[in-house]
């Protein structure tokens, strides 16, 4: 007879294992969707469009082209923020930002100075993933919801939820056109894109 102690132990481990978080199950389509988006996000790509922020200290509009490449990302701003035009550039931890007039600030907290420069704070390493319509790797998200396409329609991660209202088709695949990203506080921000370019590693911003 084998001891109860030995059968104990594998029946523990496999609860233990149960309570353990688990990664969504993708459907074949789902995982094609997420490898292509992937592979863009490490070529590179620009997008244009308007951004609308609501709630915090921020409440306005205004054009945006913002270029993500693999050492960080560069957004220009134009409208009643920008008041002409704002160059954003986010290296890692360190921020950068040009006012029209020629003014800089630079700080190593980039999300403390653009919740002082904007009005509300985002989670800036999430942003450039959740355009795209990927969750942040290697962080679980509450929900996720998938259309029948394999295509993001709506999900929720460290305290926002990013609804994915229209896509774009663009050669090899579809992109986000229209996002709406509800953070903590009923902080709105509306992303609408009018342009998707892709391979823009090696150009400048």
């Amino acid at each position: 007879m084998i001891p109860r102690f030995i059968l104990v132990v594998p029946i523990l481990m496999l609860g233990m294992a149960g309570c353990a978080v688990r990664q969504p199950v993708l459907s074949h389509a789902e995982q094609a969707e997420r490898a292509w988006l992937a592979q863009l996000s490490e070529r590179g790509w620009r997008l244009t469009g308007r951004i609308g922020v609501r709630g915090g200290q921020g409440n306005w509009h205004g054009g945006l082209q913002w270029v993500h490449r693999a050492d960080g990302e560069t957004l220009t701003v134009s409208g009643p923020f920008g008041q002409g035009g704002v160059k954003i550039q986010i290296r890692g931890e360190w921020i950068r930002i040009r006012y029209q007039d020629g003014q800089i600030r630079e700080s190593f907290q980039p999300e403390v100075l653009l919740e002082e420069i904007i009005g509300v704070r985002v989670p800036i390493k999430a942003l450039h993933y959740w355009v795209l319509g990927l969750p942040v790797p290697g962080v679980t998200p509450a929900r996720l919801q998938y259309n029948p396409l394999g295509r993001l329609q709506r999900l929720r991660q460290q305290g926002w939820q990013i609804e994915y209202l229209e896509y774009t088709a663009v050669p090899s695949g579809a992109l986000p056109k229209k996002i709406v990203l509800t953070g903590p506080e009923g902080v709105v921000l509306k992303l609408i894109v009018d342009r998707w370019e892709s391979g823009v590693e090696s150009r400048s911003a």
